[in-house]
């Protein structure tokens, strides 16, 4: 993998990230509220937020697992930080599971069209409660134990933020934008959960 590492700093690509993650989730989630309502939204506008959702998780759970790795020499078998490990598998493998299952639920739903969405809005509600139940719960538990242990380097290597991957978040990011319907635009939303 070539790193990008002039003019970039990893942690704050990968928050920025984060970030849009948190964004084009909103984004969605406004969506959803305005289809249940009665408005006319488009399964491409799902399909694009779904396309953005699951690159970012994707490169999320990348990121999540390189954290691991590179703790799991720093901690010994049966204290807090190894249990804290063990954690963050368990909320990996969970999120990655609910991550499929929403992918695969989109391609149903943009075959089947109006026929797939009470399955969609189905599949929806359980990635999201994975999100923010299991994934998000954890989320800062390795914490303490990074700031003792990474440095620029090893951030660098965490991030994984390659030209490849800037374009590609940037080109899903505008899909998703360039599809929201009114009131839903993923800029007009502040990150956090």
């Amino acid at each position: 993998m070539v790193h990008v590492s002039e003019g970039y700093e990893a942690r704050v690509q990968t928050s920025r990230e984060r970030m849009r993650l948190s964004q084009v989730r909103k984004s969605f989630d406004a969506g959803l509220k305005q289809k249940v309502g009665g408005a006319n939204i488009t399964e491409a506008f799902f399909g694009a937020c779904v396309a953005y959702i699951k690159a970012s998780m994707d490169r999320l759970h990348d990121q999540d697992q390189r954290i691991h790795d590179f703790l799991k020499p720093h901690v010994t078998a049966g204290d807090d930080q190894s249990a804290t490990l063990e954690n963050l598998d368990m909320r990996l493998a969970k999120s990655r599971e609910a991550l499929d299952a929403l992918v695969a639920a989109a391609a149903v739903y943009k075959a089947a069209g109006e026929a797939g969405w009470a399955d969609f809005k189905t599949a929806v509600e359980a990635f999201m409660e994975v999100y923010f139940k299991i994934l998000l719960s954890g989320q800062h538990s390795t914490l303490t134990l990074q700031e003792e242990v990474f440095d620029e380097a090893i951030w660098d290597k965490v991030a994984g933020v390659t030209p490849d991957s800037l374009a590609t978040e940037n080109a899903l990011y505008s899909a998703a934008q360039g599809l929201a319907p009114d009131d839903a635009d993923p800029a007009s939303f502040v990150g956090g959960p």
